[in-house]
């Protein structure tokens, strides 16, 4: 019964991803990546789930959208890798699993859901910011300066990260009180 529970919700925190990029979403000005509410639902998963039905409901999404299906926010299949967004989508399975990692170690520490969405939140930033560098320097030939990296990819996002971030940790509390994961 419980592998069968775990596995339901599992496939329930894919399709909640999928639906959390196509509902909303909007550019914010001098960037290409896109504001949706995936990372909530990312820091969600990690709120409700184990680490590894994280990485495995995180990791349907990917290949989902690698393999071309229309999942991510605006690139779709493997052309979605020569972008910056494949920065954060790279780092979203790990964002999902540490977060659910860090949620048990601190489940007798007041706050430590709130510890554990801001620390998937510096996992999900530690893997996309290099990808984002590195893809600018092999791939477009440009350099970009570690001040406009995060001024452009992290300072810009990161406030409403935050903001995911806490309320994933809210509402996982409360479903797990409410027993309904």
């Amino acid at each position: 019964m419980l592998r069968t529970k775990l596995v339901a919700n599992s496939a329930l925190m894919c399709a909640l991803l999928i639906i959390s990029t196509l509902w909303i979403k909007f550019p914010i000005p001098g960037t290409s990546v896109l504001l949706t509410t995936q990372v909530l639902f990312i820091l969600l998963c990690g709120q409700l789930l184990p680490p590894v039905a994280c990485l495995v409901s995180v990791g349907g999404y990917l290949l989902l959208g690698l393999i071309g299906l229309p999942v991510f926010s605006a690139t779709q299949g493997l052309a979605v890798i020569a972008t910056p967004s494949f920065g954060f989508l790279l780092g979203f399975p790990f964002a999902a699993a540490g977060t659910a990692a860090i949620r048990e170690k601190l489940k007798q520490v007041k706050g430590g859901r709130y510890w554990a969405s801001l620390a998937g939140i510096v996992v999900l930033y530690a893997i996309a910011i290099p990808y984002i560098a590195l893809l600018s320097i092999f791939y477009l030939r440009v350099f970009l300066s570690l001040s406009t990296l995060l001024h452009t990819y992290c300072l810009a996002f990161l406030p409403f990260d935050i903001i995911k971030g806490m309320l994933a940790a809210f509402l996982g509390e409360r479903l797990m009180r409410a027993r309904l994961l």
